[in-house]
């Protein structure tokens, strides 16, 4: 990211920079911690595909660190892995499809978050994320898509806040979102979006957040650039243990090409977290993560737009203070609003898939920075045209190793 294209970044590096020298002075909390995964993982049908299944091998290697400094008016983080992928295939490759091993590849993850009270009523804060990942849900988080193109995700988010009273509470973030794709694989694409937050705090532990959301997206080929416009009314309410959020609006999007009409639709996103013992305690006993979703994707390549109902799930427990157990999954409908086949019994009709996955790890604690998980998951799609079906069945073994080295 070339921070002479992002004057608004450049401002806010600079007060945090300014800041935080200021700061050094006063009393600090330094965070350290050095982590590696490694992991091995078995796929029945690696590429998801509804005929010739192809079972694949993938050995994973992910050195990372998390670095933190914190302060009273400041909080800064930043966390890096480095994602070495190799892949071996377990069956035959057929006749003029490309071996599992040719998608081998180096990727990166890196975030980065700063916050700083600026003054008794004004919170800073800058946001970013970077990734090189053949993870299509990476670019979208109701994403459909099975694709393994290789590319780069980089989203800047600046914001700030302002409290009027101990009512009312005005905020403002703007995030640029780059997806660009190697070689050419895929059209690449640019969003820009403003998103504003008028809360009421109807208590210290409950607030109302009327929402709007306004972004263009452009794709540098043949997809239809796109502007959305969206609002929303959010109730959150915190518990010793748990967080409520229950939300809906509505959702409009106009495409740029002539042809293609307006598509709309009402918009929901309930969540529940618990945790025991409570947050912000990092390594909880106890946890359920729970949420519910109804939305338009934001990636459409070749203008493949659908209205998607995600339901996700994610709970565990530590028992014996060693054996960590989760359960997960997810469930989504993705009802498509232009792209049209024949169903299996020969009609045409627009797409619709149901996709379905299912986890269960079981891991040991050696200690405190040492694990050893085992992963077994299950994944399928249910679509009604003609060679959108597919199941996949996975096993993975993780090692996992973190230590804090503290700090003052």
């Amino acid at each position: 990211m070339s921070l002479k294209k992002h004057p608004v970044v450049c401002i806010l590096v600079t007060v945090f920079a300014l800041y935080f020298c200021a700061e050094t002075v006063q009393a600090a909390r330094v965070i350290i911690k050095p982590r590696v995964a490694t992991s091995w993982q078995s796929d029945s049908n690696f590429f998801k595909a509804e005929t010739v299944e192809r079972e694949v091998y993938t050995y994973l290697l992910q050195p990372g660190i998390d670095l933190g400094f914190e302060t009273a008016k400041t909080n800064l983080a930043l966390s890096y892995t480095l994602n070495a992928y190799y892949y071996d295939d377990q069956d035959t490759v057929p006749a003029g499809e490309k071996d599992a091993n040719d998608d081998d590849y180096f990727g990166h993850t890196a975030l980065f978050k700063a916050r700083h009270r600026l003054f008794d009523r004004l919170l800073i804060g800058l946001d970013e994320s970077y990734m090189k990942t053949r993870d299509a849900a990476d670019s979208d988080d109701l994403s459909n898509s099975v694709d393994r193109n290789k590319y780069t995700i980089n989203r800047v988010s600046p914001m700030l806040f302002y409290d009027f009273g101990e009512k009312f509470t005005a905020g403002l973030r703007y995030r640029n979102t780059e997806t660009n794709y190697s070689e050419g694989t895929n059209e690449d694409s640019s969003e820009h979006r403003g998103i504003f937050d008028l809360i009421y705090n109807l208590t210290r532990t409950e607030s109302l957040d009327l929402e709007y959301q306004h972004w263009e997206r452009s794709y540098d080929k043949t997809t239809s650039d796109y502007t959305s416009d969206q609002i929303a009314l959010i109730f959150r309410k915190q518990f010793q243990y748990a967080m409520l959020e229950v939300g809906g609006g509505y959702h409009e999007r106009d495409f740029d090409q002539a042809g293609l009409d307006t598509i709309d639709t009402l918009a929901y996103r309930v969540a529940l977290r618990f945790q025991n013992p409570p947050a912000p305690d990092a390594r909880p006993k106890t946890w359920l993560d729970l949420s519910a979703t109804m939305n338009f994707n934001d990636q459409g390549l070749s203008d493949s737009y659908y209205t998607a109902h995600r339901f996700s799930l994610d709970m565990g427990h530590i028992f014996l203070e060693k054996i960590k157990v989760s359960v997960g999954g997810y469930y989504q409908n993705s009802d498509y609003e232009r792209e049209t086949g024949l169903t299996p019994g020969g009609a045409t009709e627009y797409r619709d898939d149901d996709t379905y996955y299912a986890s269960l790890s079981v891991g040991y604690m050696f200690t405190d920075w040492l694990t050893l998980s085992l992963t077994a998951g299950y994944e399928e799609r249910d679509s009604n045209l003609q060679g959108r079906d597919y199941d996949n069945e996975s096993i993975m073994a993780k090692l996992e190793f973190s230590h804090d080295l503290g700090g003052r």
